[in-house]
């Protein structure tokens, strides 16, 4: 059996990047992964960055009638983890995310609790 060794960083062709992209598309710029989940009285969420560069972006979270917010920055192709923690379980709980400056908004989840 042969192994054929190819150096990373020769720059490669049209082709050869056209392949890779079709292959593997670029992830949303700033998303929910996974569906939100409840912890005893904690609500447990990860956000996903898809693009090659850090972003600064803020969670905003209304529930009981009040609101809160959050700025944090997220590093290329990596995934934060929060948890937001109640007094009491909430039966709905908005949760926004937007990059800042801008305040654009790339993803909205409105969880209810069916209990």
């Amino acid at each position: 059996m042969i192994t054929i060794l190819r150096e990373s960083d020769v720059p490669k062709n049209f082709a050869e990047k056209i392949s890779e992209f079709a292959a593997r598309p670029p992830q949303p710029v700033l998303r929910f992964k996974d569906e939100p989940w409840w912890e005893g009285n904690s609500l447990v969420f990860n956000l996903r960055n898809g693009t090659p560069f850090p972003l600064l972006y803020g969670v905003y979270v209304e529930a009981l009638g009040d609101y809160a917010e959050r700025t944090d920055h997220i590093g290329p192709f990596s995934t934060d983890l929060w948890r937001l923690t109640f007094d009491s379980r909430p039966s709905k709980v908005e949760i926004k995310v937007g990059l800042v400056p801008f305040e654009i908004q790339t993803d909205r989840r409105v969880i209810t609790d069916g209990l």
